[in-house]
């Protein structure tokens, strides 16, 4: 497992947008020195300041030579709290995450021997598991076979886990495309019972104009059979997303330095959420500002809410 993808309503700080100077690396008083790719660690930090989801920091990196994340989150409901760690192909993780007690050791190279030993609190499962995966074609498709064992309520099932993802990106003059798919099938011998599902994820990237920029993509799910452990179980799914970001030309000093524009639509949950950022340049590695947003439920319009947090992008 690798440290999650930020998620809708999280302020993401990037990689790209932290990318300081060695020098800047050093404290001057102390002569403290920071792992040199310490600021590009924030890739997957996800800041949370919103009415929705509460306040807190995911994933946020320690100032070590491992890389060793702190997780604090302070939700309307639940506090979320542990350390996690990325050492190469390796992931740790102890503590409360999305409300689920969990302890983690996962290596998972994207090539090479993979094995894998989460146990979960709650409802959540368990598992423990070893395979091995495999590229072709320069790595735009990737072969993953498992075997393990999982237990989850009363049940306590061996199962054999069969995988296959490719990539595939093409560029029409400078818009840019790109189509992602996994196949995959779990199986439970001892149950009787087995579930394939396949994803496909279109993408897109083209400028408009100059300083203004589409990102679009769409995600569809099918499935078929069923499982014996619930948590492995997936079920049709399909949904969209569209950014649009207009870049102020030109924008060096303190100022405005961005608009966007975020739109997403859960087509199997009827659910349509829209926000728009307003992102300021306050002499941060990062534009950073405040985010305005609207969900919409169609079956249940009681459930509409305001969504207010914290927006950053990479200057």
């Amino acid at each position: 497992m690798r440290f999650p993808a930020p998620a809708l309503l999280t302020a993401t700080l990037t990689a790209a947008g932290l990318a300081l100077t060695a020098s800047a690396q050093t404290s001057p008083a102390g002569g403290v020195q920071l792992p040199a790719d310490y600021f590009g660690r924030f890739g997957s930090t996800q800041l949370v300041a919103s009415n929705t989801d509460g306040f807190g920091v995911r994933y946020l990196p320690l100032p070590l030579k491992a890389d060793l994340r702190l997780t604090l989150v302070k939700a309307p409901t639940y506090t979320d709290y542990g350390l996690s760690a990325q050492l190469g192909s390796l992931y740790a993780a102890t503590g409360v995450f999305y409300n689920v007690p969990r302890a983690e050791l996962t290596n998972a190279p994207a090539s090479g021997l993979q094995w894998s030993g989460v146990v979960q609190g709650g409802a959540s499962h368990s598992h423990f598991s070893v395979g091995y995966a495999t590229q072709v074609d320069g790595g735009k498709v990737r072969f993953l076979n498992n075997v393990g064992v999982a237990q989850q309520g009363g049940v306590t099932a061996p199962y054999t886990q069969s995988e296959v993802s490719a990539a595939y990106g093409r560029t029409f003059d400078r818009v840019n495309t790109a189509v992602y798919s996994t196949a995959r099938m779990y199986a439970f011998p001892v149950q009787g019972k087995a579930q394939g599902s396949l994803d496909v994820t279109l993408a897109l990237n083209a400028p408009l104009a100059q300083g203004l920029t589409l990102d679009a993509s769409h995600f569809e799910r099918f499935t078929v059979g069923a499982v014996a452990i619930p948590d492995f179980g997936l079920g049709r799914y399909e949904s969209s997303a569209a950014t649009l970001t207009y870049r102020v030309p030109g924008q060096a000093g303190f100022g405005v330095g961005a608009l966007r524009s975020r739109t997403s639509r859960d087509w199997t949950n009827r659910v349509t959420t829209t926000d728009g950022d307003l992102l300021l340049n306050v002499g941060l590695p990062v534009l950073l500002g405040g985010s305005v947003g609207y969900e919409w439920h169609d079956a249940a319009p009681t459930a509409n809410r305001w969504r207010f947090g914290v927006s950053t992008m990479p200057r």
